[in-house]
Order: C-alpha cells, then structure tokens, then sequence
C-alpha cells in the first residue's frame, strides 16, 4: 500500500497527536539495547529537549532511576528469540528531579533465516495509573479490615453469583475448611455448606428462590446437623440506576441463643426453686392462660403473700401508681405484639403500709416459632433507696447541672450580641466627625461587651472556663469600669477611683478581673438604696506569713491590693457567713441571682488570690482583695485596632452560622471590606458550597454549634476535601483546642467587626503550611 506526501503527513499528524494524548512514545534499539531513534513524546515523557540520536542511548540510561537500573538491564537480557515480547514497570527522574513511573512494552523484530537486528518498543507514562492503583488498595485494605472486624460472616456476589469478597468470619461460621475457603470455588463451598446442613433441601430451594428473586430481602435460620443455629440475612445491592449489582449475605451464630430460649421454655420446677433464694421478686407469665406466677420475695418486698395468686392476678395493675398505671400497661402491650424480646419499665407500686416503693420491672418475652408471644419471665428490683440516693446525688450536683444549663444559655445569648457589636463597628465607621452619637455607641459597644463578658462569668463559675491571660493593670480596668458607672449609677452615688503610681500589673483574664469589679460595683449600690459612698483604690503590698486573711495554702509574696469600699447598708454576721454562697441573696425576688459574690470567690481563688471583708450595719462594708502578682511585669497596653487597616483583598469567604443575623451582618462588614462571602446556615449546607465553590474559596468561617451537622463535623468534612483548607472555628462558648484538630484559630462569640476583621486578614497573609 503507497501513500501520497500528504495522507503520509496526515498519518504521522495523527499519529503524533495520538502518542501525545496517552503520554506513550515509540522507539528503536539493537539487540543490545542501544537506543538508536525515538519519537518526539519520549523526549516529552523523559522531561529532555528533543536531542540528536547520538545521545539518545546515553540520555535513555541517564533518566532511569538509579535503584531500577540494574532491574531494568535484567529484565532486557530476558529478549531473545524464545521470548520475543516482554512489559516491564520502572521509575525515571526528570532533570527537575521529579520522579515518574513508565511502563516498557519491547518486541524483538525476528528476521527469517537470520539472526535478529532490531527491538522496537513503546515507552509510556503511568504515573497517575500508578496514584490510582495506590489509592484503590488503600481503600481496599480499609474495607477488607473492616469486614473482618464484624463478629458476623459477611459475603459478596455479584448479580452473576460469583463471590467478589468474603471475610474470614464467614469461613468460621460456616465451618468451611482452610483447603477449601483459599480455593475461593464458589461452588464447592456452597457444596461444603450443604452437606452441614440439617436440611439441605431447603437450604438449596431458597438460594434457587432467590436466584428467580433478585431484589428480595430474606432472613432466616439455619439448622447444622452438629447442632449449630445460624441466623441468616441477605440483601440485594441495588444502583442509583435501579440495577441489580449483587447481593450481600451475612450469617450470625446464635447457638447460644436459641440455647438460652431453650432453657426458658423448660426447668419450669428449677427456676421457681432458684427464685425462691433470691431477693427480688420473680414473675412467670403465661400468656396463653392468663396465669401468672410469683416468688415469695414479693411478700418481702412489697408485704403481699405470694399464696394470694388469685387477687395478684386481677390487682397487680391496680397497685400501680395512678400516674404511672396507664404508661406502663401500654409499654406492655406495645412489646408483646411487636418484635421485642426484652420489656423494661421503672414505676411506682403500692406496699401495703400505704407508701411507694420504686421498682424497676425486667423481662424476657419468650415467643413461638412464628414470634407470636406466650410467655413472660422477669423480676421486679426495688429501687426505692437507690432512687432517694440519686436524688440526693443530684442536688450535690446542682452547680454541674446549672454549669450545662448556663453553657446553652451562653450559646444563645453569645448570638444575640455577636451582630450588635458588629453593628456598632460599622455604625462608629459612619459617625466619624459627629461626637456626641461616636460617644453613644461606644456606650452601647461597651454595654454589649459587658453583656457579653456576664456570660463568660457565668461560664467561669459554673465551669472554670479560662479567657487570655495577660498583664493587666487595675488602672487601666478602673478607667473602663469607671465610664459605665458614672453613666448608669444613680446620681446619688459619690463614686471615687485611685490607683497607686506604678501599680504592678496581674496575670489574668481581663474579663474576668474585670467582671470581679463590676459585681462588687453593682452590690456596693444595691446596697446604697438613698446614696452614700463608692470608692476604689489599688495599691501594691507585700504580704507575709502573718498577713491577715492569708490562707495556709496561699503563699507571701507580692500581691496587688483591691479595695472596693461603700456606705452602704452593711452585712449582719450571718450574712458575711453565707456571702460567698452560691444562689445565696438577700435581695428580694427577680433583684438578684446569688451569684455575683459566687462568682468573686471562684474567680479570686482561680488566681490564687485571698480575701479579707469587714462590715458593720448602718456603716458599710470594705472588701480587700488580695492578687499575687510578679513585680517585674509590664502591663499589656495594646494599641487600638485600626478597622481601616483590615480590608480584603478580593478573597473569598464561606461564613456558616446556624443564625441569620450572625450571618447577615457579617456579610455586609466582610462585603463592605472588600471580600466576596458566601453564606451557609449549617454544616451540610456549608459542605456542599464548599465542594461547588473548591477552587474559590480562601478561608472559612464556621460556628460550632449548629443542627444537622455541627462545627467539629463540618470541619472534619472540610479537611477531608481539602487538608490544607484555611478554618476560623467561632463559639459562645470555651473550645478544647485539642477537640478541634486541624484548626489554630479561634472566633469568642460575641465578636466584633474589628475582631473578624483582623483575625481574617492574619489568617490570609499567613503562608500556608
């Protein structure tokens, strides 16, 4: 066959193209294998310029990877005659130093009556392939490990019958030998199977049946002729497209099982004697007679002879709590006519001095092969001392259980403040140039962040919950404090603040020192109905071992002194004795929760700190608190964030948060930043945009506490999308940072425009890892 120049061309052309689509080059060598011609897409695969022939056999041997070539060289001496074609798998370097996988195909170019001159091969880069296999294998390995986890014999077929995968269970509880499980010959293991069976008819009728019956499910028992009872179950596996891909089966030993139902049925004499020696009370049931049988424990327990069957058996119902009589027939009820083979109630019966005992009732419900039930056994425990323990346990655990209910209270409250002070940012960035209204919202920013720090003091005293630590000083805390109470104290108040010049500095949450002012602040005003006196000093002391008030624990050393003193009212010595209770007040209803004072100690004894309190009636009262501190600190006097400083770039932010006002504000201050946002309203839906928009997307911000799907699920989703995804995880409450893996950086509900902004823009220009 001829071709014209230009078909030629066109062949070559494709050719070329075809090569270069599936990253596959040709070439040509003697028998030594010394490369003599190649086509342009080796030069590619090898990563080289396209080079003279001269220099093509050195370049071939140069790019292989040094710890294959001897293989390599192995594997070509195999040519010859006999074996004229062979395929082998080696790795290259590039002159980038990347390296890559290729696969070989050479053929021997047999000459007749002569001895052969020529080997022609294909060399092509199987890099991906080789990621690909790889992966599968992992994924492989990952499911063959946790088949072989299950306690139950699991087995796979495709729609044709044939096995695909069996864990070794199902060769344990089929009782097929090794010989025989690592044939892997479907047939001749279910062959094995059958002669097992007792009744292997049956056994055969039903996989016929089911071979006719591709999309039924099926569960059964089967019967060994040894004795062994296997509860069987098979499922069809069905595609998104509605096609029939197989089958899954799984087989369960419940010998001892149906050894148990056994025992139940029968010993009917032996279990009465054996219930007669025990302490609780033991009731048989039979449900085909209505008759029902008691142990004597029942007069022990409940003061009733167990010989008064007769009216037992029409007024046990009767005994019953009235509150409790009409849930427990119906939970009876419900469990004998479903499937259950267990019943467990807790409810309160009449003794017969008049009092309730608490009780709680277990039984078995023993069924007939069509699981109709016929019997019930079981035994009454009274748990009435139990029950009073608990209920006492439970009030020494008040302070645990308010601590869960203060921690959804937080969560609440962290959301309603989160958009206000992100609204008063922006507003302040509008009122620029207009005094009085900057003033007023810096007011209003103050107040929600002191709303925000109360929430934070709950958390502290009902859970320890810590904040940042850093050097503060009381003048600056005084200085804050001081603006809030000038503006909502009453008039009437003399309100005095003095701090000694070079005052140390306290290691501490500022929120919370701060939250030890203002709860003193506020009782020193309740308690000053018509005015009086507000004054506070600081003032550093050097405390020894006869200091007053200092506790064995609490050593000497340097401290600041916290003086908060008013002429107020005054505590009489019992109230002084209580104070520091918690839900302890003397105020009246709805004025007051017990805590403030609560609150005081558990965060003064968090810093290792002391208190001394003096009070007189009709004079005042004078707290002295005592901080241990380090004189050679320097107080943390942080410059104020510029918000201007803190714009975007064009990036783009996915923010998820369960509440829409969150989620609105913080896209109009990110959008109004130069960033482009997109919104999610939970983990689900936050996942999802986060696939669709992959490419996109530079950062992440997500609440932790949401439905459907919440922050540590969102999170774990987004890191196995992308590991090196940018997260900002935000909460109301304390986060373990150690729960959280994946993600350093942290959002405290409520947050401020400013704060977002400059954690979001740190985050970005950090390199990522």
């Amino acid at each position: 066959m001829s071709y014209s120049l230009s078909e030629a061309d066109l062949l070559r052309t494709r050719l070329e193209a075809s090569q270069r689509i599936a990253t596959i080059g040709d070439w040509e060598s003697d028998t030594q294998h010394v490369y003599r011609d190649c086509s342009s897409q080796v030069y590619d695969i090898l990563g080289v310029a396209h080079g003279s022939p001269e220099r093509l056999a050195e370049t071939f041997i140069e790019r292989i990877h040094p710890d294959d070539l001897e293989s390599v060289r192995q594997r070509q001496q195999t040519l010859c005659p006999g074996l004229p074609r062979i395929t082998f798998d080696h790795r290259i370097i590039r002159p980038d130093g990347e390296i890559r996988y290729v696969q070989q195909r050479s053929e021997l170019i047999l000459e007749p009556d002569a001895e052969p001159t020529r080997v022609i091969g294909t060399l092509q880069d199987i890099t991906e392939l080789k990621a690909a296999e790889e992966e599968l294998r992992g994924k492989t390995a990952v499911l063959e490990a946790q088949l072989n986890t299950s306690i139950d014999g699991i087995l796979i077929v495709d729609a044709e019958g044939r096995s695909i995968l069996q864990n070794d269970r199902f060769a344990v509880v089929c009782k097929i030998p090794r010989e025989i499980s690592e044939l892997e010959h479907d047939k001749l293991q279910v062959q094995h199977v059958m002669t097992l069976m007792k009744n292997p008819e049956e056994f055969g009728m039903r996989l016929t049946h089911l071979d006719s019956h591709p999309n039924e499910v099926s569960r059964d028992e089967l019967e060994m002729i040894d004795g062994t009872v296997l509860d069987r179950y098979t499922a069809p596996v069905i595609g998104k497209d509605g096609r029939y891909h197989g089958r899954i089966w799984t087989f369960r030993d419940i010998t001892s099982k149906k050894i148990v139902e056994l025992s139940l049925r029968g010993s009917q004499e032996r279990f009465k004697l054996v219930a007669k020696t025990i302490g609780d009370v033991i009731w048989d049931w039979n449900l085909r007679s209505n008759v029902i049988w008691r142990s004597d424990g029942f007069e022990n327990a409940f003061g009733l002879a167990a010989s008064e069957e007769d009216e037992l058996q029409t007024s046990w119902e009767q005994l019953i709590h009235e509150d409790d009589r009409a849930r427990i027939a119906a939970s009876m009820k419900t469990a004998i006519m479903s499937p259950l083979q267990t019943w467990t109630e807790e409810y309160r019966v009449l003794r017969r001095d008049g009092s309730y005992a608490f009780v709680e009732d277990h039984a078995q419900i023993v069924r007939d092969p069509a699981g109709i039930a016929v019997r019930m056994v079981g035994g009454v425990r009274d748990l009435t001392e139990r029950k009073n323990f608990e209920a006492r346990l439970l009030r020494s655990q008040r302070m645990e259980s308010i601590g869960v209910l203060a921690g959804g209270i937080a969560h609440d409250l962290n959301n309603i403040l989160a958009p206000i002070l992100m609204s008063i940012d922006i507003l302040k960035q509008d009122s620029r140039g207009k005094e009085h209204a900057h003033r007023m919202l810096e007011i209003v920013r103050a107040s929600a962040q002191r709303g925000a720090d109360l929430v934070r003091q709950v958390l502290t005293f009902s859970r320890g919950a810590d904040g940042e630590y850093m050097a503060i000083s009381f003048r600056h805390l005084f200085n804050e404090l001081e603006n809030i109470v000038r503006e909502t104290f009453p008039r009437n108040i003399e309100i005095e603040f003095n701090a000694q010049a070079n005052l140390w500095p306290v290691m501490g949450d500022a929120s919370q020192l701060h939250q030890v002012l203002l709860n003193l602040a506020v009782n020193a005003r309740d308690a000053m109905p018509v005015g009086g006196k507000l004054m506070f000093e600081a003032n550093n002391k050097a405390v020894d071992a006869d200091f007053p008030g200092l506790e064995a624990e609490t050593p000497a050393g340097s401290y600041v002194e916290l003086v908060v003193m008013d002429s107020g009212t005054g505590m009489t010595p019992e109230v002084l004795e209580r104070m520091f209770e918690a839900f302890f007040t003397t105020k009246g209803e709805g004025k007051g929760t017990g805590l403030g004072l609560a609150s005081v100690y558990a965060i003064v004894k968090k810093y290792h700190g002391f208190i001394n309190v003096t009070s007189e009636v009709g004079v005042g009262t004078t707290f002295k608190i005592y901080f241990p501190v380090d004189p050679s600190l320097r107080s943390d006097s942080r410059a104020p964030m510029m918000i201007d400083n803190q714009r975007g770039k064009g990036e783009t932010v996915l923010l998820i948060d369960d509440e829409r006002s969150i989620r609105d504000i913080a896209q109009q201050t990110l959008e109004g930043f130069g960033y482009h946002v997109l919104v999610a309203g939970d983990g689900i839906e936050g996942i999802a945009l986060y696939v669709r928009n992959l490419k996109s997307i530079d950062v992440v911000i997500t609440d932790m506490m949401m439905p459907n799907c919440d922050g540590i699920s969102t999170i774990n989703a987004l890191l196995g999308i992308n590991p090196q995804v940018r997260i900002i995880a935000a909460s109301g409450l304390e986060i373990k940072r150690e729960v959280v893996k994946g993600v350093g950086d942290f959002l405290a509900k409520p947050y401020s425009a400013e704060t977002m902004l400059k954690l979001l823009r740190e985050v970005l220009d950090r390199p990522k890892a």
